[in-house]
C-alpha cells in the first residue's frame, strides 16, 4: 500500500511540475465581443530572433500570425501562445472601415481577455493587463502612425510643428510611466520596450521632418553636407539602453544606424547601389559593434549576427563573410546561425563564373514544365521576382535591345502565390518568357541560385554556365548588368 501511494504521489508530482512548465512557457489570450459582428481581430506576434528571410539571408524579427477571429460567425476565441521570454504581439482590428493596431506587451504565464466593442475600441482584462492598457494609451505602432495625428500635410515643406508635438508626447509618456510604475509593478522588459521607444522614437521625427525639408518635396539626392547633418541628430540622441530594448523595432533600427555611420564616414557607400556596404565598412562596424557593446550581450550578439549575415548575403564576394564568421565563431561558439551562415556562404562559392547552372524545372504560363537547362543555345538573363511584375518595368529598355540576342526569364519566387493566381496577373509578351517556381522549388533555388533580393539578376551563357551571378540593383540605370549582358550578347 506504501508503494502505490508512493507511486500514486510521484505521479502526480510529475504532472504538476509538467503543468507549471507547460503554463510557464505559454501565455493565454481569450478575444471576445458582445455580439456577432463583421469585424475581424488578427493577433501577431513579434518574434525578434533571427529568421530565413526572402531568398537567402536572414531577417532580425517575424511577424506571426498566431491566431485571427471574424466575429460574424463567433464572439469567443481562445488562443494559446508558446512563449518563454516576453514578447511584443501587435492586435490588428479591421470591419466598417476601420482599422487600428495596439501594442501588446505579453509574458509567460499571462491569462489576458481582450474586450472588443462596437466602437472599435477594446479594453483589457485579466493577468497584466494593466501593461496592454497602458500601451494602448501611449503608444501607437510606430512613429509614422502619429503623422496625421500631429497635423502632418505630406503636400507641405515644413512640418516643424509635428516635432513640437512629438517632443510634448515623449514628455507625456515619460510622466504617464512614472505614475505608472508607483502604481504598478514594472518588469525590465516592459520598461526598457517603454523606455528605449520613448527615447528614440521623437528623434526619428525630427530626422523624417528636416529630410523633408531637404529635398523640398522631390525625389532629390542628398548631397554629404545634408547627409552628415542627418546623421548627426542619431549621434547625438542615441543611448544605449539596457538589452531587452531590442523589443523596440525603432531602437533596433537606430541601433544599427548608430553603430554603422562611424564606419560609412570613413569608407562610403557605394554611390549607385542602393544596398551595398563596403567590405571595409562591414569589417569596421563589425568590430566597432563588439567593442561598444562589450557590457550588452544580446545587442552585441545581435550587431555581430546582423553584419555577419549582410556580409553573406549582400556582398557579392565571400571573403569578407568568412573573415567575420571565423570571429563570429569564437566570439559566439553558441550561436545557433553559424551552420546557416556557413552554408550560405559554401553555396555563394559554388555560383562564381564559369560554372554550370544547376537545373531545376519551372512551370510557364500555360503550366507546361520548362527545365533551365532548354534555355541553353542563347543567353539567358534569369530575373527572380519576389511579388508579381517586379523588375519589369526597369527592364523595359534593356528587353527590347537586348532580346533578339538574349532570353529574358522572369522567375516567380515570391512564396504563397499559387500557380493561378500568378498566370491571371502575369503580362504575357513575345520578348519575355515568365516562369513559376513552387514552394518547393523556391528552397531549392535558395540553395542552388542564392537567391537574394538585393542581387535579383543571374547572367548565363549559351552553354549553360554563369556569367555573373552577383549582380545588384543599380538606380536609375543598371551599369553592371547591362555590360554583362552586351558580354554575352556579342
Amino acid at each position: 500500500m506504501r508503494n502505490i501511494n508512493i507511486l500514486i504521489l510521484t505521479l502526480f508530482s510529475c504532472i504538476a511540475f509538467s503543468w507549471v512548465s507547460f503554463a510557464q512557457n505559454t501565455a493565454n489570450i481569450t478575444l471576445t465581443a458582445s455580439k456577432q459582428a463583421p469585424v475581424t481581430v488578427t493577433l501577431v506576434l513579434e518574434d525578434v530572433h533571427f529568421h530565413p528571410n526572402l531568398g537567402t539571408g536572414l531577417a532580425d524579427a517575424k511577424l506571426d500570425a498566431v491566431a485571427s477571429v471574424n466575429f460574424a460567425e463567433k464572439t469567443t476565441e481562445k488562443t494559446v501562445i508558446q512563449l518563454n521570454e516576453p514578447k511584443m504581439m501587435r492586435l490588428q482590428y479591421s470591419g466598417g472601415g476601420v482599422n487600428k493596431t495596439w501594442m501588446l506587451f505579453l509574458q509567460p504565464g499571462d491569462d489576458l481577455t481582450v474586450a472588443v466593442g462596437e466602437n472599435a475600441d477594446v479594453t483589457f482584462t485579466g493577468k497584466n493587463a494593466n501593461y496592454q492598457t497602458f500601451l494602448k494609451n501611449y503608444f501607437l505602432e510606430n512613429q509614422y502612425q502619429y503623422l496625421p495625428v500631429f497635423g502632418y500635410k505630406p503636400s507641405q515643406i515644413d512640418n516643424k510643428s509635428v516635432i513640437q508635438q512629438s517632443d510634448s508626447l515623449k514628455k507625456a509618456r515619460l510622466d504617464a510611466f512614472e505614475k505608472f510604475k508607483m502604481a504598478n509593478p514594472v518588469v525590465p522588459a516592459f520598461e526598457a520596450y517603454v523606455l528605449a521607444t520613448t527615447a528614440t522614437e521623437p528623434s526619428l521625427t525630427r530626422q523624417l521632418i528636416q529630410e523633408k525639408i531637404m529635398r523640398r518635396n522631390r525625389v532629390a539626392k542628398l548631397d554629404a553636407t545634408q547627409r552628415k547633418e542627418l546623421e548627426d541628430f542619431t549621434l547625438t540622441d542615441f543611448k544605449i539602453q539596457p538589452d531587452d530594448a531590442l523589443l523596440s523595432q525603432a531602437y533596433r533600427d537606430e541601433l544599427r544606424n548608430w553603430a554603422l555611420i562611424p564606419s560609412t564616414r570613413k569608407f562610403p557607400l557605394e554611390s549607385e547601389t542602393r544596398y551595398e556596404i563596403s567590405p571595409e565598412a562591414l569589417k569596421d562596424v563589425y568590430a566597432f559593434s563588439k567593442e561598444k557593446l562589450a557590457d550588452y550581450p544580446k545587442q552585441k550578439e545581435y550587431l555581430a549576427t546582423y553584419w555577419l549575415n549582410y556580409a553573406a548575403t549582400a556582398i557579392p564576394n565571400v571573403e569578407t563573410a568568412k573573415t567575420l564568421l571565423a570571429d563570429y565563431k569564437t566570439t559566439f561558439p553558441q550561436s545557433p546561425y553559424t551552420e546557416y551562415i556557413s552554408n550560405l556562404i559554401q553555396t555563394k562559392e559554388a555560383l562564381q563564373p564559369g560554372a554550370p547552372v544547376t537545373d531545376i524545372t519551372l512551370l510557364n504560363t500555360d503550366s507546361a514544365a520548362v527545365a533551365v537547362s532548354s534555355l541553353q543555345g542563347k543567353p539567358v538573363l534569369m530575373v527572380f521576382s519576389f511579388s508579381i511584375g517586379q523588375h519589369e518595368p526597369g527592364l523595359k529598355v534593356l528587353e527590347d535591345k537586348y532580346a533578339d540576342k538574349v532570353t529574358f526569364a522572369y522567375v516567380s519566387v515570391a512564396t504563397g502565390i499559387p500557380l493561378g493566381t500568378w498566370k491571371q496577373y502575369v503580362k504575357t509578351r513575345p520578348t519575355a518568357k515568365h516562369l513559376w517556381a513552387s514552394d518547393e522549388n523556391i528552397e531549392v533555388l535558395k540553395e542552388k541560385y542564392g537567391i537574394d533580393i538585393r542581387y535579383p539578376f543571374l547572367v548565363i551563357d549559351g552553354s549553360g554556365k554563369i556569367v555573373n551571378r552577383w549582380i545588384p540593383q543599380e538606380f536609375p540605370n543598371n551599369k553592371t548588368l547591362e555590360a554583362e549582358l552586351q558580354k554575352v550578347a556579342k
